[in-house]
This record gives structure tokens, C-alpha cells and sequence, in this order.
């Protein structure tokens, strides 16, 4: 008789191996409005989800090369930077963090992301930092950066077409000073970045 051998099966755990779709809106420009970006640019996925770039407006790309990443746990991208209608799927197998930019000229300031790739059944730890706040805005000769607990390594002052004008090495402590006096007046964007491989971007005003 098969009946009791079929409801023993039945019975038996079910273990769903369904893969999740995740989408990023690709969009943005150095002229603005609004400045080349990835949105959602940080993901938390399992192994075997895939993530679907779509680009709504702009001259993109999505890079995680090894050889722009090579702590990547292995790379991927969709080419040259197009200004198509284009759509970009990847599937991530390999757990681990990827990193992954724009490579359009001066878009890597501000359009870059990142995904964690998370082993089935694994918990992510949620993020508790604060937002880095800057000030004065305008400026005139030193911007205060508030940083918080975070482990800083350097600030960048980048002008909107991506040159990098100001590098500067973080020092200790939940506020730097940062000398900008000598820069002209205008729109920049300064790039605050952070171990382990973390940057964030924020644009002040120079009077």
C-alpha cells in the first residue's frame, strides 16, 4: 500500500530555492539636475538572486570588472557606457560584497553601488550610521564635515566635470576641517571615503 509511503513525503521540509529579481534605476548627469546615480545604489540579496539595471535617462554603464574590483569575488558588466534605452541582468552565485561604477568620464563621483550577496538563511547586520552633515553651506574658506563614529580615510573635492582638486588624508575624531578658500566659486562635490571601501558623495557650494 502506498498511501503511508506518500504522506511520509509529504511530510518532509520544503526548502524553496526561488530566485528574487532586484531592479536599480540607472539615470543622472554631471550637468544636473541630477547627478549621475544608481538607485537603489546598495543591495542585500541572497545566492542566486538577479539584479536588473535599467537605464531611464544618460550615458551609463554598469562596471565590476576585477580589474576596476579586483576584491570583487568575480566580475561582471554590460559593456561600454550607452545612452540607449538598455536593460542589464546579472545573476550573483558567488557570496560575498561586489563594488561597481559608471565609467562615463566623472560619473564614477557619484554613480557607484554596491551589493551584498548573502548566503541562503544568513542574517545582515542593519546600518546603523548617521548622515554626514556638512557646513556651512555656502562656504567660504573651511568646510566642517561631521563624520560621526565613522572609520573615515581621506576626503576628496571634486569639481562637477570629475577632476579630483582636493585630497585630503582623515584625521582623528567626529569633525574634519576641510581648507577650501582657494577654490572659485561654484558647485562641488566632495567625496567622503570610508573603510572598508565605502564612499559616500555630497555637493556643497563655494561662495
Amino acid at each position: 500500500m502506498r498511501l503511508p509511503f506518500i504522506l511520509a513525503i509529504a511530510a518532509l521540509p520544503f526548502h524553496s530555492t526561488a530566485q528574487t529579481e532586484h531592479f536599480v534605476e540607472v539615470g543622472g548627469s554631471t550637468l544636473g539636475p541630477d547627478l549621475p546615480y544608481y538607485s537603489p545604489n546598495i543591495l542585500t540579496i541572497e545566492v542566486g538572486d538577479i539584479v536588473t539595471w535599467s537605464n531611464a535617462y544618460g550615458t551609463h554603464n554598469v562596471n565590476g570588472t576585477t580589474f576596476f574590483y579586483p576584491a570583487n569575488p568575480e566580475g561582471f558588466t554590460n559593456g561600454d557606457p550607452s545612452n540607449d534605452d538598455w536593460e542589464y541582468s546579472y545573476t550573483f552565485t558567488i557570496p560575498g560584497i561586489y563594488n561597481y561604477m559608471c565609467t562615463s568620464e566623472g560619473h564614477s563621483a557619484t554613480q557607484t553601488g554596491r551589493i551584498f550577496v548573502l548566503e541562503p538563511n544568513s542574517v545582515a547586520e542593519p546600518a546603523q550610521d548617521l548622515p554626514i552633515r556638512l557646513s556651512p553651506v555656502p562656504v567660504k574658506d573651511h568646510l566642517l564635515v561631521e563624520t560621526g563614529d565613522r572609520r573615515i580615510v581621506r576626503f576628496e573635492v571634486i569639481s562637477l566635470d570629475g577632476r579630483t582638486l582636493i585630497t585630503e588624508n582623515a584625521g582623528q575624531g567626529k569633525q574634519s576641517r576641510l581648507h577650501v578658500g582657494a577654490l572659485a566659486p561654484g558647485n562641488y562635490l566632495l567625496r567622503v571615503v570610508e573603510a572598508p571601501e565605502r564612499a559616500t558623495v555630497h555637493r556643497f557650494t563655494k561662495q
